[in-house]
Protein backbone atom coordinates (compact mmCIF):
# COMPACT_ATOMS: atom_id res chain seq x y z
CA UNK A 1 0.00 0.00 0.00
CA UNK A 2 1.23 3.51 -1.52
CA UNK A 3 0.70 7.02 0.83
CA UNK A 4 0.66 10.34 -0.97
CA UNK A 5 0.31 13.22 1.96
CA UNK A 6 -0.72 16.74 0.00
CA UNK A 7 -1.67 20.17 1.24
CA UNK A 8 -4.73 19.88 3.40
CA UNK A 9 -7.72 20.60 1.34
CA UNK A 10 -10.61 20.49 3.89
CA UNK A 11 -13.15 20.52 1.11
CA UNK A 12 -11.74 18.33 -1.42
CA UNK A 13 -14.28 15.16 -0.96
CA UNK A 14 -13.26 11.77 -2.65
CA UNK A 15 -16.31 12.16 -5.43
CA UNK A 16 -14.35 15.57 -6.27
CA UNK A 17 -10.86 13.42 -6.25
CA UNK A 18 -12.52 10.77 -8.31
CA UNK A 19 -13.50 13.69 -10.87
CA UNK A 20 -9.76 15.02 -11.01
CA UNK A 21 -8.78 11.84 -11.45
CA UNK A 22 -11.18 11.06 -14.54
CA UNK A 23 -10.17 14.44 -15.75
CA UNK A 24 -6.26 13.46 -15.65
CA UNK A 25 -6.61 9.81 -16.55
CA UNK A 26 -9.80 10.56 -19.78
CA UNK A 27 -8.64 8.20 -22.60
CA UNK A 28 -6.18 6.46 -20.78
CA UNK A 29 -7.89 4.37 -17.70
CA UNK A 30 -11.00 3.87 -16.78
CA UNK A 31 -12.06 5.74 -13.16
CA UNK A 32 -15.52 4.36 -11.05
CA UNK A 33 -16.77 4.72 -8.18
CA UNK A 34 -16.21 1.72 -5.74
CA UNK A 35 -18.69 -0.34 -5.16
CA UNK A 36 -17.99 -3.47 -3.14
CA UNK A 37 -19.37 -3.59 0.13
CA UNK A 38 -17.71 -2.43 2.88
CA UNK A 39 -14.68 -1.77 1.42
CA UNK A 40 -12.23 0.73 2.53
CA UNK A 41 -11.73 2.50 -0.77
CA UNK A 42 -13.61 5.19 -2.73
CA UNK A 43 -12.16 4.55 -6.44
CA UNK A 44 -10.36 2.61 -9.02
CA UNK A 45 -8.29 3.69 -11.65
CA UNK A 46 -8.57 0.98 -14.08
CA UNK A 47 -6.10 -0.16 -16.51
CA UNK A 48 -7.29 -3.82 -17.54
CA UNK A 49 -10.11 -6.34 -16.23
CA UNK A 50 -6.42 -7.71 -14.42
CA UNK A 51 -4.45 -4.27 -13.32
CA UNK A 52 -6.12 -1.67 -11.27
CA UNK A 53 -5.22 0.61 -8.25
CA UNK A 54 -7.77 1.05 -5.63
CA UNK A 55 -7.73 4.72 -3.89
CA UNK A 56 -8.89 6.07 -0.32
CA UNK A 57 -9.07 9.57 0.02
CA UNK A 58 -7.95 10.88 3.70
CA UNK A 59 -8.74 13.88 5.57
CA UNK A 60 -6.67 14.17 8.96
CA UNK A 61 -6.09 17.31 10.81
CA UNK A 62 -3.29 19.01 9.08
CA UNK A 63 -2.95 17.22 5.65
CA UNK A 64 -4.86 15.09 2.71
CA UNK A 65 -3.76 11.91 2.00
CA UNK A 66 -4.22 9.33 -0.51
CA UNK A 67 -3.88 5.35 0.18
CA UNK A 68 -3.63 3.27 -2.96
CA UNK A 69 -2.94 -0.38 -3.51
CA UNK A 70 -3.04 -2.57 -7.06
CA UNK A 71 -5.22 -5.38 -7.42
CA UNK A 72 -6.83 -7.37 -10.08
CA UNK A 73 -10.77 -6.02 -10.57
CA UNK A 74 -11.94 -8.76 -12.08
CA UNK A 75 -13.39 -10.83 -9.39
CA UNK A 76 -13.60 -13.96 -11.65
CA UNK A 77 -9.86 -13.56 -12.37
CA UNK A 78 -9.29 -13.49 -9.25
CA UNK A 79 -11.45 -16.60 -8.45
CA UNK A 80 -9.98 -19.21 -10.76
CA UNK A 81 -6.89 -18.19 -9.69
CA UNK A 82 -5.24 -16.78 -12.83
CA UNK A 83 -4.74 -13.79 -11.07
CA UNK A 84 -2.02 -15.12 -8.93
CA UNK A 85 -0.21 -16.30 -11.57
CA UNK A 86 -0.95 -13.14 -13.27
CA UNK A 87 0.37 -11.00 -10.35
CA UNK A 88 3.65 -13.35 -9.85
CA UNK A 89 4.65 -12.84 -13.81
CA UNK A 90 3.45 -9.26 -14.07
CA UNK A 91 4.61 -7.64 -11.03
CA UNK A 92 6.14 -4.79 -13.02
CA UNK A 93 3.35 -3.15 -14.38
CA UNK A 94 1.60 -2.94 -11.21
CA UNK A 95 4.29 -1.02 -9.88
CA UNK A 96 4.04 1.05 -12.94
CA UNK A 97 0.56 1.34 -12.25
CA UNK A 98 0.89 2.68 -8.43
CA UNK A 99 3.73 4.71 -9.42
CA UNK A 100 1.44 6.56 -12.11
CA UNK A 101 -1.12 7.18 -10.15
CA UNK A 102 1.23 8.39 -7.33
CA UNK A 103 2.95 10.91 -9.95
CA UNK A 104 -0.23 11.81 -10.55
CA UNK A 105 -1.23 12.70 -7.24
CA UNK A 106 2.03 14.85 -6.69
CA UNK A 107 2.07 16.90 -9.56
CA UNK A 108 -1.69 17.44 -9.98
CA UNK A 109 -2.12 21.56 -9.69
CA UNK A 110 -5.47 20.54 -7.61
CA UNK A 111 -3.86 19.10 -4.82
CA UNK A 112 -1.10 21.35 -4.10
Amino acid sequence: MAVVHVKQHPDLTAEKAMEIFKKGFSGKYVVYKWNRPGSVRDFVVKKSSLIAVAVKLKQEKDKTSFTFVDFIPSALMTFLFVGVLYSLLSRSSYRAMVNEVKTFIENAPEFK
